[in-house]
């Protein structure tokens, strides 16, 4: 009897383990993040968090954060995860919404809005992305990417990946950019070191109909981008619409002003 009984609960076992991979299959975001901390907006983590400035102390789990006054000269490898589905829609550190289609990442020191050029060690990608949220508090781990940015990397499946982290400049403050009455909003499919990429890119762009598509190319610290726009618009809603459509062909794809 005693057998029978240990036979039953594990068959029963095995079946609840099944149908949690079945569900798994239907959804094909994590419904957590790997960095298992990063991302305080969420209020899970028992931080709390000054948003009024971009280097100011927090403390995240009983434990206080000091940022860097500047991010002049950062330049660190270590080790990068992701966050997704449990924080889209959720205001990040700097009160932005996280888009976890966009680029983007968290990171425990770096002022907020650093903008940062990320490369995956272990393939050559690269993306260069802003630093809108804190994490990932986590050790052993320098930066948590949104899940647009994971894809750029190709460190979706993996979750985690050695990467180098160099900051390049500082983007403008989601603050100012929307008090700004005559704002031009453009939105980016991405940035490409390869321009290569990014005419191919620009095709398929004019190819869906986007004929205000164009390629702009920046110089910083010596390095060149490629940057991919669909089109530049004076109206916000008129660019969401335009991104909406967009991230079904170009997951990543985001705005900016």
């Amino acid at each position: 009897m005693r057998r029978f009984i240990i036979l039953v609960s594990t068959m029963v076992a095995l079946m609840l383990l099944s149908g949690c991979a079945s569900l798994n299959k239907l959804n094909p975001f994590p419904q957590h993040i790997y960095s298992s901390g990063g991302g305080y907006s969420s209020g899970k983590s028992g931080g709390t968090v000054d948003r009024s400035g971009k280097t100011k102390p927090y403390t995240i789990a009983g434990k206080r954060y000091y940022p860097l006054q500047t991010a002049a000269g950062y330049d660190t490898v270590g080790t990068a995860s992701w966050y997704g589905s449990d924080f889209h829609g959720r205001k990040t550190a700097n009160g932005e919404i996280y888009d976890m289609y966009g680029v983007s990442a968290a990171h425990k020191t770096l002022p907020l809005g650093t903008r940062v050029h990320v490369t995956n060690l272990e393939n050559g990608r690269d993306v260069v992305l802003v630093i809108n949220d804190r994490g990932p508090f986590v050790r052993g781990r320098i930066i948590d990417l949104s899940y647009g940015a994971a894809r750029r990397l190709d460190i979706v499946q993996k979750g985690t990946a050695k990467v180098r982290v160099k900051a390049i400049g500082t983007a403008p403050s989601p603050t100012v950019t929307m008090a700004s009455s005559n704002k031009a909003y453009q939105v980016r499919v991405g940035a490409f070191a390869n321009r290569n990429n990014a005419v191919r890119t620009h095709r398929e762009l004019r190819r869906s109909g986007h004929r205000g598509a164009r390629i702009a190319t920046i110089r910083n610290n010596g390095r060149t981008l490629h940057v991919v726009q669909a089109g530049t618009f004076s109206d916000r809603r008129q660019a969401e619409r335009v991104l909406r459509k967009l991230q079904r062909q170009f997951p990543s794809s985001y705005i900016t002003s």
